[in-house]
């Protein structure tokens, strides 16, 4: 794959890494607000209720009774907290809602009316529901709504204050001798009065269980977690198999273009660079002895009377010839060298880092390597080569004229000889 598109695949997986432990930071940062908005309403629900009751007793209930009194139904001093004391009546409501609760299988909700003077022992206010209510009755505070952790596990702790006392709460809660006395009778005259007047005696204390509201919202948390997950995944798949593809089809396109290339510069006969090879690789090479002053020659070799094989063995035997020649003089070239097919059956070596003396046994070597070489059955072949050094800020056209000179002077001089220019 280049290195682009596994650059891309990296930049997405760590993006896409990222996002989805972002998304599941949130999911699960949503389902710890969904637990506690859950909570908070079974708090309230319960805080609803015990007000429910509250209006009851006070609007309903007790005005019942004081009619019955009036009428004489009741005796006078008639008091039973049954159905005369709220708080009472209130425990007692929330303990059998609870046991519903544990028969229904539900966690029981945690419900008291805190006071620091509470007439009876259960409604004792700890340390922290003295110090809200004392808050509560400064004015600092109306309501506190937090976490906490108790008995191993989180509870929803909601405290609300309950009305201010009026004069009709202090007919119990202020002098004892003004309290009923059966009142007096059941719980004495030392807890629960000489309260003052306008204030919050009272706070509602409320725990509501978290764990299996926590347990569903982390539940939903991990599902939509798991398919976000999906979701991701398959579309980083997708992303990745559609780069592979693009990749695939431009590593095509590329190696096609390469062929394309090296067919461009390639003879189709012989297999080694064709003019345009050779042309390219001679700018490249001439520049470079130019600049850095090395040393270069060329060899421009001929085939002797190679047309004379084509007359008496068919062109497809003097193709074979000029395919067996080129393996001949590859055979015999330095890995450095340039070699390839100059036209028709010249052919062309460039040899840099060599100077004309060098030039001149490389040509006799392969002059000799030709002459020795069996081609085709009945047939054999020699070449004339001609050598010419590279001058200084000279062209390569006239470089390769000079050799061009030499080798037609090798003609002239019976051929299958090295001549180098003048």
């Amino acid at each position: 794959m280049q290195p682009r598109y596994r650059n891309t695949l990296i930049a997405l997986f760590v993006l896409f890494a990222l996002a989805f432990s972002g998304l599941v930071a949130l999911f699960h940062q949503r389902a710890d607000v969904y637990a506690e908005g859950e909570a908070r309403k079974l708090a309230l629900n319960a805080l609803l209720v015990h007000r429910a009751t509250h209006a009851y007793v006070t609007t309903i209930q007790r005005p019942e009774i004081y009619r019955l009194k009036r009428e004489k139904k009741l005796y006078e001093g008639y008091f039973a907290p049954e159905v005369m004391s709220f708080t009472y009546i209130s425990r007692r409501i929330k303990e059998l809602l609870n046991e519903q609760r544990r028969r229904h299988g539900l966690e029981p909700i945690y419900f008291k009316l805190a006071s620091e003077n509470p007439r009876n022992p259960v409604n004792q206010a700890d340390a922290a529901e003295s110090r809200l209510l004392r808050q509560m009755n400064q004015g600092a505070l109306k309501e506190y709504q937090g976490v906490i952790e108790e008995g191993g596990q989180k509870w929803l702790y909601l405290a609300v204050p309950i009305e201010r006392s009026n004069a009709g709460c202090m007919k119990c809660h202020g002098d004892p001798k003004d309290a009923p006395a059966e009142l007096i009778a059941m719980y004495g005259d030392r807890a629960g009065f000489h309260e003052s007047p306008n204030t919050i005696r009272a706070l509602i204390s409320i725990r509501v269980p978290m764990q299996e509201i926590t347990r569903a919202g982390d539940q939903m948390a991990n599902t939509l977690s798991l398919v976000t997950f999906l979701v991701l995944a398959g579309l980083y798949a997708l992303i990745t198999f559609l780069i592979r593809r693009i990749d695939s089809q431009q590593r095509q396109i590329l190696a096609q273009n390469e062929d394309l290339e090296r067919l461009s510069v390639t003879d189709a006969l012989t297999g080694v660079f064709n003019r345009l090879g050779m042309t390219r690789r001679i700018r490249e090479l001439t520049s470079g002895a130019a600049r850095f002053g090395h040393p270069l020659s060329v060899l421009l070799l001929d085939l002797d009377l190679f047309k004379q094989v084509n007359d008496q063995h068919g062109h497809p035997a003097g193709d074979a010839v000029l395919r067996r020649f080129a393996e001949v003089v590859s055979l015999n070239l330095r890995a450095s060298d340039i070699f390839g097919r100059w036209g028709g059956e010249e052919f062309l070596v460039v040899s840099p880092y060599l100077d004309l003396e060098g030039a001149k046994k490389m040509a006799e070597k392969l002059r000799t390597a030709v002459a020795e070489t069996a081609f085709e059955p009945n047939i054999r072949i020699t070449a004339s080569i001609g050598v010419a050094r590279y001058r200084h800020l000279e062209a390569a056209f006239e470089m390769l004229e000079r050799a061009d000179r030499a080798l037609y002077r090798a003609k002239g001089q019976g051929r299958n000889c090295v001549v180098s220019e003048g």
